[in-house]
């Protein structure tokens, strides 16, 4: 009697933590860090990047394309949303510089693309610049171009973007320098909620 008793008390142990976890999927979430490289040097193009496919993808029409998320000129960030697409991008910045610490997207605090003043040229005696759209929210490398060479400054903050479909991911950007030490050859890491919701554990 006191074997049957243990087990049906085991067997109800098991079937309540099993519905446990069915209420609660984000108990199960297990986020994968991608390391990526984006050649970014142009100062006539942007790479565009689907953080849904993990791939790099030629975009004809970013305005109206909801097959990239975000998009790199330089230093300079652009994201499907805003004045850059139809999409839902947008992003803010944190003040935490680990992304495993990152666990929970904000709720609040997020900036949409809007045009700007950008580098679309480097010729003597001075940079050539453009009005485009970007996310100023994803200011991490500062080029100062006041005299040359320019100075590049690393700003390693992560930040938390939403995707043209409104799911979020957390990046954080690891360095601007190549192989070879070309600048604007980027390391960047992202953890992507597939599920939709705002838990980046």
């Amino acid at each position: 009697m006191k074997k049957f008793c243990l087990a049906l008390c085991s067997a109800l142990l098991f079937v309540s933590c099993s519905s446990d976890d069915e209420k609660n999927p984000e108990s199960k979430s297990e986020l994968t860090v991608n390391t990526v490289k984006t050649d970014a040097r142009k100062y006539d193009a942007w790479v565009y990047y689907s953080i849904e496919t993990g791939k790099e993808v030629e975009v004809s029409d970013s305005k109206n394309s909801l097959n990239w998320d975000i998009a790199f000129h330089r230093n300079n960030v652009r994201l499907n949303g805003g004045e850059s697409g139809k999409g839902k991008g947008e992003a803010v910045k944190l003040d935490e510089k680990d992304l495993s610490k990152v666990v929970e997207a904000p709720t609040s605090g997020y900036v949409k693309d809007t045009e700007g003043t950008i580098v679309i040229a480097y010729v003597m005696p001075a940079p050539k610049f453009g009005k485009e759209p970007f996310n100023k929210a994803v200011s991490w490398l500062d080029i100062d171009t006041r005299t040359p060479p320019p100075i590049y400054t690393l700003q390693d903050n992560v930040f938390v973007i939403k995707t043209a479909n409104g799911k979020y991911a957390k990046i954080k950007f690891l360095s601007y320098k190549g192989d070879r030490n070309e600048n604007l050859i980027i390391t960047w890491q992202y953890a992507f909620q597939k599920d939709g919701s705002t838990n980046l554990k």
